[in-house]
């Protein structure tokens, strides 16, 4: 029986866990992380300072999230911005993140 208990308890931990939680920001920031792609889908692809330029401006607008320590929201914008060029740019981001083949 005791064990019964033990193992319930963690179940429900790991429930509780994995369970995403939601940002009262997540709208802004799923908002600002595609505003963020598109910049950087605009951008010409030979101009590597100014592709430079909007990475480096997508992640200041992300550390927005992270400095007000809202991990939902750092995980929106990433979510937005992956996914938004996965859709666009399909080169472009498989060479910004090679570890994502699918």
């Amino acid at each position: 029986m005791r064990y019964l208990l033990y193992i319930a308890a963690a179940i429900t931990l790991m429930l509780g866990s994995c369970a995403e939680k939601k940002s009262l920001l997540d709208a802004e920031a799923r908002d600002s992380g595609m505003r963020a792609a598109a910049a950087l889908v605009a951008v010409d692809h030979t101009d590597t300072m100014s592709m430079e330029r909007a990475v480096m401006d997508a992640k200041a607008k992300q550390s927005v999230y992270a400095l007000k320590r809202d991990s939902a929201a750092v995980r929106a914008f990433d979510e937005a911005f992956r996914s938004y060029l996965k859709e666009k740019d399909r080169p472009l981001y498989n060479s910004i993140f090679p570890e994502d083949k699918k």
